[in-house]
């Protein structure tokens, strides 16, 4: 596949194979094999709006245009393509010449190298100076695995497996929570046990490993779609039987225990459903609209619009309601 020249004469195979490269190597690089193989077949430039929905498709959701926008002017900075009347064309057909731009291996060395540096040790700020926290070594031990196991999924293409791991174990839904919303570093997120039931949770190092891993903010709850595998890989990572979801949530109250999670901003949430979308609202306390959100969304819905298709909350900015709940998580570590 990463020939001398990107050849056409099996039409949608090869657009098949693209989005591979797209999904296991590089977005970017497999952004830029899309406009060689459209310029070949269409003998003119890549239209935005096919460069967009190939994005979304090697993503496996609906991206914001600004980032592959983004990621086009980083080929042009590159020198690969040129953007000519709104239609990109490629400027280095021979692909064995414009791999030389593209890092592969720095880019997934960027991600695990990384986060095992930050599993080592984490600057967090302690009132006007910084210092370092040791994480305890059972506790760096299992945050490890589960990291270095969500990047492994991703390198797969099972971005919503990845994600739903990292809910259940660096976040702290419970197997039958589902995480609805990343905004900045806030999460927030749903449990039909608790009363009640919106939660939202503050977590730096979770926002900027999800970056990392390519996901961006919004609406998240595509990640109960990798539940049913997840739970195969809690129980083969931590192996404690039953006892394998508790001892995985109890990742978040370890590193909040340390500081490097916190509680979370109270707000009020109103969830929708109109005619194939799902819309979120998130308001402050007084009512103020602070963001909406809206993605796509087909099948059976998220809890909790499971059981009526509008919802309205307030989500606190805390696990428990009661504080003696958390130190059954704390003394894990």
């Amino acid at each position: 596949m990463l020939g001398n020249e990107l050849r056409v004469d099996r039409g949608r195979d090869l657009v098949e194979e693209i989005m591979e490269v797209g999904r296991r190597k590089s977005r970017q690089f497999g952004l830029y094999m899309y406009i060689c193989w459209w310029r070949s077949v269409h003998s003119n430039g890549a239209p935005f709006p096919a460069l967009y929905r190939y994005y979304c498709e090697v993503a496996g959701h609906r991206v914001s245009p600004a980032t592959v926008r983004k990621q086009l002017e980083m080929l042009e900075a590159k020198g690969l393509v040129k953007e000519r009347d709104g239609k990109y064309y490629p400027l280095v057909a021979d692909l064995s010449v414009a791999l030389i731009a593209f890092d592969f291996a720095r880019a997934r060395a960027g991600i695990r190298g990384g986060y095992r540096r930050f599993i080592q040790s984490v600057r967090v700020s302690a009132g006007d100076e910084a210092k370092e926290v040791e994480i305890p070594k059972n506790l760096k031990y299992y945050a490890t695995k589960v990291v270095e196991k969500a990047v492994e999924l991703v390198e797969k293409g099972r971005r919503l497996e990845a994600l739903d791991l990292i809910a259940h174990t660096l976040l702290p839904a419970r197997e039958t929570g589902v995480l609805w919303l990343w905004w900045k570093d806030q999460f927030i997120y749903y449990e039909p046990k608790c009363k009640p039931p919106m939660h939202s949770v503050r977590a730096p190092m979770v926002s900027e490993l999800l970056k990392k891993l390519g996901f961006e903010e919004g609406i998240m709850v595509e990640h109960i779609r990798g539940h049913d595998y997840v739970k195969e890989v809690i129980h083969r990572l931590f192996s404690k039987g039953h006892l394998s979801w508790p001892w995985g949530r109890s990742i978040f109250y370890g590193l909040k225990k340390l500081g490097l999670a916190d509680e979370g901003t109270p707000y009020i949430i109103e969830i929708l459903y109109e005619e194939g979308w799902l819309k979120l609202i998130l308001r402050d306390l007084y009512g103020n609209t602070l963001k909406v959100f809206e993605r796509e969304w087909s099948g059976e819905l998220p809890p909790p619009l499971s059981e009526k298709r509008h919802y309205k909350s307030v989500a606190i900015g805390k696990q428990h309601v009661y504080a003696m709940n958390e130190s059954s998580y704390f003394s894990r570590w």
